[in-house]
């Protein structure tokens, strides 16, 4: 069973979490949180992008309640830092 695929469900909770064993694979889990944005199952809410420099000030921000949503770090071509 796909965790992700809820039949008739309207809406769901996720909280945080993260995997136990290094060696376990993020890919399919990934790719189906793309498969469901693209299909308009999925509507992640973005209240910051920023690049990945300013981490540290994301982070509080975050932890402050200071952003609403998710926070998205960019990372350019050239950014060595």
């Amino acid at each position: 069973m796909d965790f992700f695929d809820w039949d008739g469900a309207t809406s769901g909770t996720i909280r945080r979490f993260h995997y136990l064993e290094s060696d376990v694979s993020v890919t399919a889990d990934l790719e189906t949180l793309v498969r469901l944005v693209a299909t308009d199952r999925l509507h992640p809410e973005i209240g910051t992008i920023e690049p990945w420099t300013n981490v540290a000030t994301v982070i509080d921000a975050l932890r402050n309640r200071g952003i609403r949503g998710n926070a998205v770090l960019t990372i350019n071509q050239g950014d060595t830092q």
